[in-house]
C-alpha cells in the first residue's frame, strides 16, 4: 500500500510518501506558518521526485490535532480534496500520536506534549513496544503543565515543542523523573503520519471523508468572541 502523508500540526509541515513501511520521500519545512502557500508545491514536488503518478496513491493519512487551527484545517482540507478526486481512503491520525513515533525502542513512557499557548498543553501518554511507539495509555488532553507535572510517576520522556517552553519549569518539579528529546526529535513528521495511517488503512479502519475534522480540544478564540 503506498500512502501519503500530510502533517500540518505546528508551525512546522511536512509531506510524505510511504509504501509497506518505506519511505520513498519526505519533505520537511520549518521556517514559518506558510502552509497555504507550500502544501500543494510540496506534495507536487515530493511525487515527481519519487516518481510516483498521483493515481497510483492507495490512501491519505493526515494530521488532524491537536494543534495550530489554522494549519491543522489547511492540512486536511487538501487531504479532502485529493481523496475526493483520486476516489481513495482517509483516516486521520492524533499528532501527539505522531510525534510519540519519534521515540521508537525507548524502555520510558513516553509523554507528547505540544504547546497549547495560553499556559496551557495538549498531551497524551504512550508505551514504546518492539514494533511502534503509538501504544496509547492516556487520551489527548488540554492539561496546564502543573497538573501535567501530576500524572507523571515514574520515569518519563518529553518530546514535542511544549517540552521546549517549559523545560525549566518541568525540571525543576519532576526532576529525574522525566528526560527531554533531543531537539529535532520534537516536531511531528508526515512520514510518522503515513505509517500509523497505513496500518489502519490496511484494516480497512478509515474516516468518513466528509466528518474528517480538526481535533482541536478547544473552541477557537474566535468562536467564544462571537458567542459574548
Amino acid at each position: 500500500m503506498r500512502v501519503l502523508g500530510i502533517e500540518t500540526s505546528t508551525y512546522s509541515g511536512s509531506v510524505a510518501i510511504v509504501e509497506e513501511g518505506k519511505i520513498l520521500g519526505e519533505i520537511f519545512f520549518n521556517n514559518g506558518p506558510f502552509h497555504s502557500e507550500k502544501l500543494l508545491p510540496m506534495i507536487d514536488c515530493l511525487l515527481r521526485e519519487v516518481e510516483v503518478d498521483k493515481k497510483l496513491i492507495d490512501g491519505i493519512a493526515v494530521a488532524v490535532g491537536p494543534g495550530s487551527f489554522t494549519a491543522l484545517r489547511i492540512g486536511i482540507s487538501t487531504a479532502k480534496g485529493i481523496a475526493l478526486s483520486l476516489g481513495i481512503p482517509i483516516v486521520g491520525v492524533s499528532s501527539l500520536e505522531i510525534l510519540a513515533l519519534n521515540l521508537l525502542f525507548t524502555p520510558f513512557v513516553i509523554c507528547s506534549i505540544m504547546d497549547a499557548r495560553k499556559n496551557e498543553l495538549f498531551a497524551a501518554f504512550f508505551i514504546s513496544t518492539k514494533e511502534c511507539a503509538d501504544n496509547r495509555i492516556s487520551e489527548d488532553l488540554l492539561i496546564s503543565p502543573r497538573d501535567l507535572t501530576k500524572m507523571i510517576h515514574e520515569k518519563t520522556v518529553l518530546i514535542g515543542n511544549g517540552a521546549l517552553v517549559y523545560e525549566d519549569f518541568l525540571r525543576s518539579v519532576l526532576g529525574e523523573r522525566v528526560l527531554f528529546s533531543p531537539s529535532h526529535f520534537n516536531f511531528p513528521r508526515a512520514s510518522n503520519c503515513a505509517i500509523l495511517g497505513a496500518k489502519r488503512l490496511k484494516k480497512g479502519n478509515t474516516d468518513d471523508l466528509s466528518a474528517l475534522a480538526p481535533q482541536y480540544l478547544r473552541r477557537a478564540d474566535a468562536e467564544i468572541l462571537k458567542e459574548r
